[in-house]
C-alpha cells in the first residue's frame, strides 16, 4: 500500500472537520485544526508521489481546501459587518448639511491642526 493514500485520507478527513467546525461556527476547533492542517499539507506537499496516487483525490482536496477557504472568507466578513454593528456610536458618523446646503461628515473626530500665534 501507498504511503500517499493515507496522507490524502487524513488531509481530506481533516478538512471536512475544519468545514464541519466553520459551518457550526466552532472557532475554537477551526483555531485547534490550522496548525495540524498546515502540518499535514507540508506532509503531503513533501512527500514523495506514490504509485497509485489518483488525480481525482488531488483535486478533490483541492476543492475541499477552496471550499473551505471560501467559509473562512464568509466568516471574516460576517465578523468585519458585526464589528460595524457593534462599534460605539462615537465611531460613527452621517453626512449632513448646513444651511446653505454644503454636506459635511458628521460624528467623527477629524485631526486638524490648531495654529497660534
Amino acid at each position: 500500500m501507498s504511503t500517499a493514500a493515507p496522507r490524502m485520507r487524513n488531509m481530506t478527513l481533516l478538512l471536512e472537520r475544519q468545514g464541519q467546525a466553520l459551518r457550526q461556527g466552532d472557532l475554537s476547533a477551526v483555531a485547534k485544526l490550522g496548525p495540524v492542517l498546515e502540518h499535514a499539507f507540508q506532509t503531503l506537499l513533501h512527500g514523495r508521489p506514490a504509485r497509485g496516487e489518483d488525480e481525482t483525490d488531488l483535486i478533490a482536496l483541492r476543492d475541499a481546501a477552496r471550499h473551505n477557504g471560501a467559509l473562512i472568507a464568509a466568516t471574516l466578513d460576517g465578523f468585519k459587518s458585526a464589528n460595524a454593528l457593534l462599534a460605539p456610536a462615537s465611531a460613527r458618523s452621517f453626512t449632513g448639511y448646513d444651511a446653505l446646503g454644503r454636506s459635511s461628515e458628521i460624528g467623527t473626530a477629524r485631526p486638524c491642526v490648531e495654529q497660534r500665534s
